[in-house]
């Protein structure tokens, strides 16, 4: 990803924090201007169950999709009313529901455990700041937390990436450090790495990409895997060659239904017209040594603009893909890594936009949803886009145009509901749209904010999360 983007998000990232302090300031530690309680935590060993939503993209094969939950409805998505909203946080980060709480980390380093009823802080610990260095502006948590069960004691286990540099194993009753383990360690001075990706976990172990805090400085972009019960690292794969910088793995980890990893990888060296390794690749590892199986790399020659790959990879039947910052999503062939179909969603990422074609789209089982960037439609023009698409080919269903770009991967319920922000800098209010599935049809403009994190239908609710606010969501009774 540019490092120019990257500089002005962690700018807008750093304003936002400072404003909703001052906020907090007056309004107290809890919502509504009260402090809440923390209630007592009792031992948890439940497991995630499927009314959660357990991690990023709601699991390894990252449907963002959650058929059991149907609460939410095309018919009461207009009348929705705030459950709870804690106004003192800033949020990259999505959350992370089970065990009737929410996880998340802040852009200020916090981790937090929300109650899922009350909002209340159930719990909190410091993750740490990468320093303010070329990238500009301290920042803190962004990956994704997902919550398992741990192989050994039974108990529900936060598994979350944090700004100093390392992976932690946090006890979900109330967040003490279980394990903690080093993915790569930051500068003290300056803008090296950070932890964008999210854990994956899938057969007792835990996936997590590496790679640059910006692109000013690249640093070589890698995956790890570690043991889910200890911690410790079992395989480390390098995406560029030795003694070359790039690469990275700004993306999460996915795992297809037959075990095989997949990564998505971002901009690399080039010799001539060549990109090195497996830079803006679609990329196969095995499971358990992380050796490489196949890849799919971007053709042709180097072009003006990043064509990398910002987005997670998504599983739908045979075939395994991503959006390009190019604009374009690639469905690639998982048997022998051969593109299957592309498709334009958006306008490629340029310097006068700030939206990508970074999100993720939603699988059902049967058709494809996308959030994305500029597209025309009966000859007027959009900033950003929802759109339905056949999965087998990629063939257009419906479009629904946005004033704004979308990065952030949009979510569904089984009642057939999208969930949608934009995170853009374009003339209108960035917002989080509720959309019906079966049409395009914009159901609610839900709530104002750059809208970076994914939201996610749970346990009855939806929670959203922005560079403003977290909200939970109910119908209206």
């Amino acid at each position: 990803m540019s490092g120019s983007q990257f500089v002005t998000r962690r700018w807008r990232v750093a304003s936002a924090t400072a404003a909703v302090a001052a906020v907090a300031l007056l309004a107290g530690a809890g919502w509504g201007g009260v402090a809440a309680a923390a209630p007592s935590q009792p031992a948890v060993h439940r497991g995630p169950t499927s009314a959660d939503w357990a991690g990023y993209l709601n699991g390894p094969q990252h449907t963002s999709y959650n058929p059991a939950e149907k609460t939410i409805t095309a018919a009461n998505a207009a009348k929705l009313q705030t459950r709870w909203e804690r106004i003192d946080i800033s949020f990259l980060a999505s959350p992370t529901v089970a065990d009737g709480s929410v996880f998340v980390g802040s852009a200020d380093g916090e981790f937090y455990k929300f109650g899922l009823k009350h909002g209340a802080t159930q719990a909190k610990v410091f993750l740490g700041l990468v320093p303010k260095g070329t990238c500009s502006d301290p920042i803190g948590v962004a990956d994704t937390a997902t919550v398992a069960v741990d192989p050994r004691s039974h108990q529900d286990t936060v598994y979350v990436g944090g700004a100093d540099g390392y992976l932690h194993a946090l006890n979900a009753s109330n967040l003490t450090q279980r394990w903690k383990s080093v993915i790569a360690l930051p500068s003290k001075t300056g803008s090296t790495y950070f932890d964008w990706s999210s854990p994956t976990i899938a057969n007792g172990v835990i996936y997590i990409g590496v790679s640059s805090d910006c692109s000013n400085p690249l640093v070589r972009g890698a995956v790890i895997a570690y043991s889910q019960a200890t911690g410790k690292k079992l395989a480390e794969t390098y995406m560029v060659p030795a003694g070359r910088v790039g690469g990275g793995v700004w993306s999460s980890v996915g795992v297809a239904p037959g075990g095989d990893v997949y990564a998505t990888v971002g901009s690399g060296p080039m010799t001539g017209n060549v990109r090195l390794g497996h830079s803006e690749s679609i990329v196969k590892l095995a499971p358990k040594t992380l050796k490489v199986l196949g890849a799919w790399q971007i053709p042709g020659p180097p072009v003006s603009y990043d064509t990398d790959f910002g987005a997670s990879p998504v599983f739908f039947g045979p075939y395994v893909g991503a959006c390009n910052k190019d604009g374009i999503f690639y469905a690639v062939r998982q048997s022998d890594m051969k593109l299957a179909w592309q498709r334009t969603i958006g306008v490629r990422y340029n310097s006068a936009v700030l939206a990508e074609c970074s999100a993720t789209p939603v699988y059902n089982g049967k058709d494809l949803f996308f959030g994305g960037t500029g597209v025309k439609i009966n000859g007027k023009s959009y900033r950003g886009s929802v759109q339905e698409r056949v999965a087998s080919s990629g063939k257009l269903v419906w479009e629904t145009g946005l004033p704004e770009g979308v990065i952030g991967s949009p979510t569904m319920d089984g009642a057939g509901v999208i969930a949608v922000g934009t995170f853009d800098d374009g003339p209108t209010t960035n917002q989080t749209y509720l959309v019906k599935a079966a049409n395009g049809k914009i159901l609610k403009d839900l709530t104002s904010g750059e809208d970076w994190s994914q939201s996610v239908f749970a346990d009855g609710v939806l929670v959203t999360a922005n560079l403003g606010d977290i909200i939970a969501w109910q119908p209206r009774t």
